[in-house]
């Protein structure tokens, strides 16, 4: 799966699925969640004032089930690689979230790679190294490489985050197995979330695999796949897809990243207590040239005057 579409099946899944993050708190990073708690989906976007809506990977509300009050909620990023713009926009998604739910809000980060997780668990200095924030990371070496049939049965989406994760890695035709048996188990009994799932495993794993795994279940190849799914063995017509799907979201991904610094910006301007006017605003929302917004940024933390940020030299 190549790196945006597994950013993309990732985000899909958590977003479908918001009871992923409390088993990624219990299972993956040994903490407690109480029994009492119903999950459900957070809002998509976090509100700030004089910006544009800012988005989220993925946000769940714990609830408790007695009084229907907000426990606790999770504000869920993907990450795949570095992105020094994170340390800014990290906090937007925690204190927006919180301001907007009234409720402890948790970061939680999720990676595929080892080096992004090790990179994304350093503390955010919000200011004088007495306010940090610590996102909690999960990591391929977090996330389980192997389940017992009756555990894909009960958390199936937590097993194909590990296909997705681990299914093209050696000695991974288990957990392939027992993940494809516990989602076909799903399709059978009408769940719809398990036609999504499915999807994210054929496309996660080698077709020599999946159909060396068919056969051993006895599967007749393709008749349990939904539609998506079997566009993976299509041949010529596959590759197509699939640099349509990376072409498209690899352009979402650079308008979102655009998005991030543009608010950066302004939340570093409004943290010095310097505003830009309706008309720099303007500007500032007009430009898609990443590098510019880059030099933007670094000046913002250093301008007398917000009209300074837009000087033809810093």
């Amino acid at each position: 799966m190549p790196p945006s579409v597994l950013h993309q099946g990732m985000t899909m899944l958590v977003a479908e699925n918001p009871e992923l993050w409390p088993e990624l708190l219990r299972r993956c990073l040994g903490l407690e969640v109480d029994e009492d708690l119903q999950v459900l989906q957070g809002p998509e976007t976090i509100r700030q004032l004089r910006a544009s809506d800012h988005i989220v990977d993925g946000t769940a509300v714990f609830q408790r089930i007695r009084d229907g009050t907000l426990h606790e909620a999770v504000a869920g990023e993907i990450q795949r690689e570095r992105d020094e713009d994170k340390w800014w926009t990290w906090p937007l998604h925690v204190a927006g979230l919180r301001a907007r739910l009234r409720c402890p809000v948790t970061l939680v980060v999720l990676t595929p790679y080892q080096r992004t997780a090790r990179w994304a668990s350093r503390p955010i200095d919000l200011g004088r190294g007495r306010m940090k924030l610590h996102p909690l990371v999960v990591g391929p070496d977090q996330i389980p490489r192997s389940f017992e049939p009756d555990e894909a049965r009960r958390h199936p989406a937590l097993a194909t985050l590990a296909v997705m994760v681990h299914g093209r890695r050696a000695g991974s035709k288990r957990l392939i197995r027992v993940t494809l048996q516990a989602v076909l188990d799903g399709m059978n009994r009408g769940e719809g979330r398990s036609n999504l799932l499915m999807d994210l495993i054929v496309a996660s794993v080698h077709a020599k695999t999946l159909q060396g795994i068919e056969e051993e279940m006895g599967i007749e190849p393709g008749i349990c796949f939904t539609k998506i799914g079997r566009r993976k063995f299509a041949e010529g017509l596959e590759r197509g897809i699939e640099q349509g799907i990376e072409r498209g979201i690899e352009q979402g991904i650079e308008r979102g990243r655009r998005d991030e610094r543009r608010q950066a910006i302004a939340l570093v301007l409004d943290s010095r207590g310097l505003t830009l006017t309706p008309a720099q605003r303007r500007r500032l929302d007009r430009c898609s040239d990443d590098v510019r917004l880059t030099q933007w940024l670094r000046r913002a933390a250093t301008v007398e005057r917000a009209q300074q940020l837009f000087a033809r030299s810093a």
